[in-house]
């Protein structure tokens, strides 16, 4: 029964999303700034978890900062205000665009660059950040289309992926800091990222009509620790 309970909720929130896509304004402010945005990139105006984890984000102005799916652009962007430089990463032709024409609005062209490709496939060798953000897909289904990437994660390959290789971007003290859902098996992710090396702890949790949303931080396990890492609780969903 709870099974098909979470599922039912993943149905009903991809309904919304997709008719916000198609009926919602192209050209939205949030947090003071202004984005643009086609049917086929993910409106930050009508989402819950663009303006909650931009919210959180404490980025420092010698830190260099990877938003890795980056949709609009909004992360980086809002990182970009804080940080020395910010790489953003989409698989998307389309958010890429879209993120590139946000980051000229914002005027960030200085500070934040935009890339094509699936995770971390477009970084030169060595790279490595003070702070990688992702928020990952977390419906369970085939994505069909360019927009569904950000939408579903079945069977949780991509945040499995992810997390395999993430450790080897990260400089030392450094972090991911990842956005998840409760209607998508959060103990069960937190189960994986913990088989693969990696201690994680809530900094954030918010209530929604439909999901409860928990922001984390994670790091490779038994890497020194990173000052501003106060968090509220341990390996908890």
């Amino acid at each position: 029964m709870l099974f098909n309970l979470a599922y039912l909720r993943q149905a009903i929130s991809v309904w919304i999303i997709k008719r916000i896509q198609r009926h919602g304004p192209k050209r939205v402010e949030v947090l003071g700034r202004i984005y643009e945005v086609s049917e086929e990139v993910f409106n930050p105006r009508f989402y819950f978890t663009s303006a909650f984890m931009a919210r959180h984000i404490e980025a420092g102005p010698d830190d260099e900062v990877l938003d890795m799916g980056t949709g609009s652009g909004i992360q980086a962007i809002v990182a970009g205000m804080m940080a020395k430089r910010v790489v953003a990463i989409d698989i998307n032709p389309e958010a890429v665009r879209y993120a590139r024409r946000n980051v000229r609005l914002n005027g960030l062209e200085d500070r934040v660059t935009v890339l094509e490709g699936d995770l971390f496939e477009p970084l030169p060798h060595g790279e490595r950040f003070d702070i990688i953000i992702f928020t990952p897909p977390y419906m369970e289904g085939s994505p069909s289309t360019d927009f569904e990437f950000a939408l579903y994660d079945p069977g949780k390959r991509l945040i499995k992926r992810f997390f395999s290789r993430a450790g080897d971007y990260l400089k030392e003290g450094g972090y991911v800091q990842m956005l998840y859902s409760s209607i998508a098996e959060p103990s069960r992710v937190m189960e994986m990222v913990d088989s693969l090396g990696w201690e994680c702890h809530t900094i954030a949790r918010e209530r929604t009509f439909t999901e409860t949303f928990m922001i984390y931080r994670l790091r490779p396990r038994g890497k020194t620790g990173d000052r501003r890492l106060g968090y509220e609780d341990r390996h908890s969903v």
